[in-house]
């Protein structure tokens, strides 16, 4: 058990952690991704209504 624990620590310590310019470009690629997928869903959303009330009103 003690042998696990202390090859665990062993590899804590060679984790690379993100630089801060890292850090900001992944944030920043979340906030596009995060616009871009919220600018299709409202399309889709728009399409998709319209065409809903576009068939009912064909059907009526």
């Amino acid at each position: 058990m003690m042998k696990f624990i202390y090859d665990s620590l062993e590899t804590v310590k060679k984790l690379k952690h993100p630089t801060k310019k890292d850090f900001i470009n992944l944030t920043l690629a979340i906030f596009a991704l995060v616009i871009v997928a919220g600018l299709y869903f409202i399309a889709a959303d728009t399409v998709f209504s319209w065409l809903y009330k576009w068939f009912f009103s064909v059907m009526k």
